[in-house]
């Protein structure tokens, strides 16, 4: 179950409008709405973005993106974060690397708790 495609009905098991959106060098990104936020951010909920690079699984997701409004309640940036486009547009991209990964084991739903857990600590 290596395939992006075949992967997404894992997350769709928690975010069901989760969707694929193929890019024009072969790769893919990963769209996740409603994702719920803890207080401390200054949105209750967001939508998260990831490249699924090509090679994957054997090349793991790096990063993620959310709007680029996203902030901290106080309205300053988050930690490890700035502005790049993605998908044709300005975005807030956490440079947040995931160190353990295996491409037998791990997959999109995987990389996505990795990116919930980043998101649950507000700083």
């Amino acid at each position: 179950m290596t395939d992006p495609a075949s992967q997404l009905a894992a997350v769709r098991e928690r975010y069901e409008g989760a969707s694929l959106i193929a890019q024009p060098d072969g790769s893919k990104v990963l769209e996740v709405p409603g994702v719920p936020l803890p207080h401390g951010w200054s949105l209750e909920r967001t939508s998260v973005w990831f490249v699924v690079p090509i090679g994957y699984p054997q090349v793991k997701p790096d990063c993620f993106y959310a709007p680029s409004e996203l902030a901290l309640a106080g309205g300053a940036p988050p930690a490890s974060s700035g502005i790049q486009h993605l998908l044709g547009r300005p975005m807030r991209w956490f440079s947040w690397h995931l160190q353990a990964w295996d491409p037998v084991r791990d997959g999109l739903a995987q990389f996505l708790r990795f990116v919930e857990r980043r998101l649950a600590d507000p700083r």
